[in-house]
C-alpha cells in the first residue's frame, strides 16, 4: 500500500514532505517540483538463485578425535534426506506461506524481510533554507541534503550514527547538528563534513557511549597462565593451543568491530539514564555572566526535561522542568518568546515552561478537547507541540495528538502569561504533521489516508491536487501503522493499567 506523507518542512516558497523513504518538494501553490529518492540498494534475485543448494547425501558421523580448532566434537547421529521433488517444493512453499508468522524477535514475516528500507523520522532544515538534515531509523543515519532554493536537493552527507537517533535538532549558528538517540546520548556533528576522510591514526578517537563496549586499550587481553613449558599431558597442550587460538579470534573480532566505528567527527556531549524523545536548543542571557549563549533542553521517557549549557560546557547541568507524570514527546520554544518552553507527551495537558529558571508557569487541557472529537479518549498522545506567529503578530501553538482526527490551535497570551485553547479543526483523517507557511498565512496538514496534504485558510480546507503517486511499499497495514504511530508506545506498561 502507498504510505502518506508523514513530515513536513517550509523553506520560504518551498515545502518538502516526506514519503516513506523519498522527499517531495512542492511550490507555493503545491505543484509538485521534484522527489529525492533514498539511494536503496536492491539485491537481485539472480544471486538468490545461482547460490549451491545444501547437500541432501547422507552426513558422515563426525569424528571424536580432537582438533587443534576446538575441543572434541560430540557423536551425532544422521539420517539421509530425501531428495524433494518439484512437486514437494511447491507444496512445501505453499505450506509455509499458509501458516501463521510467528511473533518474536527472529521471526519476521516475509513482507518485512523483503522491505527492509529505512523510514524517515526526523527532517529539520536551516533557518536560510539551503539544508535539509533528515534521519533514516533502521539504518541510524544522518543525511544532510542541500537545497538549491529551487526545490531541488542533492546529497552531500551520509553518515551512520552509533545509535538510532530519535530526535535532531541544530545549534543557533546552523553549524552544528545535536543527535539524541534512544540510548540516552546526545552526539554533536559539524553539519558540513571536512573533505577529507577521517583516519583513526590521524584523529583524536570519538568519545564512546556510556553503554559501548570498553576498547581492548583500556580493557587488558586474555593471557593463559600456563605455557608449553609448564602443562604435562597432550590433553593439557591442546587446550593450552584452542586457548591461545580463541584469545586471537577475540582479538581479530575487536579490531574488525573498531573498522567498522564511524570514521567522521562526532563528539559525545552529554547523557541520560532513560531513553531520550526530544531535544532543542535555548539561547538566552546568561545570569551568571550577563553574555548570550546556547542551551541544550532535552526531554526523556522518564517525565524529565533537562537543561544543559551548550558547547563546550554540555556536561554542566543547569536545573530540571520537572512535572510532567508521563512520558515527554515534544519540545519547542516559541517564537518571539524565546524564555518559554511548551512541552507535551503522555500527559493531559500541554505544559508552559520558563526553561532558564526551570519553572512551570501554567498548564493547558488537551484530553478534554480531545473527547469532543473522540469522547471514549481516556489518554492522549501527543506527537508534536508546534509553535508560529500569524502575520498579526500573534504567537500561536499547534498540537498534533496522535490517532486524532483534529488539529488543536492554542494561543499564547504574554501578559498573563496563559496558554488559551481557541480553536479545534477537524480533519478527514488522523493528522500526522502540521507545518505554517509564512508567506501565504496558511496551516498545511497531512493526514493518514490517500497520502492528502490540506491547506487550512481560515475555516476553508483544500486538499492539494495531483500529488505524485506514492510507491507502493508492499508493506502490511499493521506494520505501516508501526511506523506511522510511535508516541503511543512510549507510555510504560504500568500507565496502562
Amino acid at each position: 500500500m502507498a504510505v502518506p506523507y508523514h513530515l513536513l518542512k517550509a523553506c520560504g516558497g518551498i515545502v518538502f514532505a516526506s514519503q516513506g523513504t523519498d522527499i517531495h518538494s512542492f511550490g507555493s501553490n503545491l505543484e509538485h517540483i521534484s522527489t529525492w529518492k533514498y539511494p536503496l540498494q536492491v539485491k537481485s534475485t539472480e544471486t538468490t538463485a545461482e547460490k549451491p543448494a545444501a547437500t541432501t547425501e547422507p552426513t558422515a558421523e563426525v569424528s571424536a578425535s580432537p582438533t587443534p580448532e576446538g575441543p572434541p566434537a560430540k557423536r551425532r547421529r544422521t539420517e539421509e534426506t530425501k531428495e524433494e521433488t518439484p512437486k514437494d517444493q511447491d507444496a512445501t512453499e505453499e505450506a509455509a506461506a499458509a501458516a501463521p508468522v510467528k511473533k518474536g524477535r527472529f521471526h519476521r514475516s516475509p513482507v518485512q524481510v523483503a522491505n527492509e528500507r529505512p523510514f524517515i523520522n526526523c527532517l529539520i532544515a536551516t533557518t536560510d533554507g539551503r539544508h535539509l538534515i533528515l534521519t533514516t531509523g533502521s539504518d541510524k543515519t544522518i543525511w544532510v541534503l542541500e537545497h538549491d532554493g529551487a526545490g531541488n536537493l542533492k546529497q552531500l552527507s551520509q553518515r551512520p550514527m552509533p545509535k538510532r537517533p530519535c530526535s535532531i535538532t541544530l545549534t543557533h549558528d546552523n553549524t552544528t547538528i545535536l543527535s539524541a538517540d534512544k540510548f540516552g546520548d546526545v552526539y554533536a556533528l559539524p553539519l558540513i563534513p571536512s573533505s577529507e576522510p577521517t583516519s583513526s591514526a590521524s584523529t583524536p578517537k570519538p568519545i564512546p557511549s556510556r553503554s559501548a563496549t570498553p576498547s581492548s586499550s583500556t580493557t587488558p587481553g586474555f593471557k593463559p597462565q600456563a605455557n608449553e613449558f609448564t602443562v604435562h599431558t597432550r590433553r593439557n597442550l591442546r587446550a593450552l593451543e584452542n586457548q591461545r587460538l580463541t584469545a586471537e579470534q577475540v582479538k581479530q573480532q575487536k579490531e574488525a568491530n573498531e573498522a567498522e566505528k564511524a570514521q567522521f567527527e562526532h563528539t559525545l556531549l552529554l547523557g541520560h539514564v532513560s531513553m531520550l524523545t526530544a531535544i532543542t536548543v535555548g539561547q538566552a542571557v546568561s545570569p551568571a555572566t550577563g553574555i548570550q549563549r546556547d542551551w541544550i533542553i532535552t526531554a526523556d521517557r522518564d517525565e524529565h526535561i533537562r537543561v544543559s549549557r551548550g558547547v563546550p560546557q554540555a556536561h554542566v547541568i543547569d536545573n530540571f522542568c520537572l512535572g510532567h507524570e508521563d512520558f515527554v514527546k515534544s519540545l519547542c520554544i516559541l517564537p518571539g518568546h524565546p524564555s518559554i518552553l511548551v512541552s507535551g507527551g503522555g500527559d493531559d495537558d500541554i505544559l508552559l515552561w520558563d526553561w532558564l529558571g526551570g519553572k512551570l508557569i501554567t498548564r493547558a487541557p488537551v484530553l478534554q478537547h480531545v473527547k469532543e472529537i473522540t469522547p471514549e479518549a481516556e489518554k492522549v498522545a501527543v506527537g508534536r507541540v508546534f509553535g508560529y506567529q500569524t502575520v498579526e503578530g500573534e504567537t500561536k501553538v499547534a498540537v498534533v495528538v496522535e490517532r486524532v482526527p483534529a488539529l488543536f490551535i492554542y494561543t499564547f497570551s504574554p501578559e498573563t502569561p496563559l496558554l488559551q485553547h481557541t480553536e479545534t479543526i477537524s480533519l478527514p483523517g488522523n493528522l500526522l504533521d502540521v507545518e505554517y507557511l509564512q508567506k501565504q498565512s496558511k496551516l498545511l496538514v497531512t493526514v493518514d489516508h490517500s497520502s492528502s496534504l490540506i491547506i487550512i485558510e481560515g475555516s476553508t480546507q483544500t486538499p492539494a491536487q495531483n500529488l505524485p503517486a506514492g510507491e507502493d511499499l508492499k508493506i502490511e497495514p499493521q506494520e505501516l501503522q508501526k511506523l506511522l504511530y510511535t508516541t503511543e508506545s512510549l507510555r510504560k506498561l504500568s500507565d496502562f493499567d
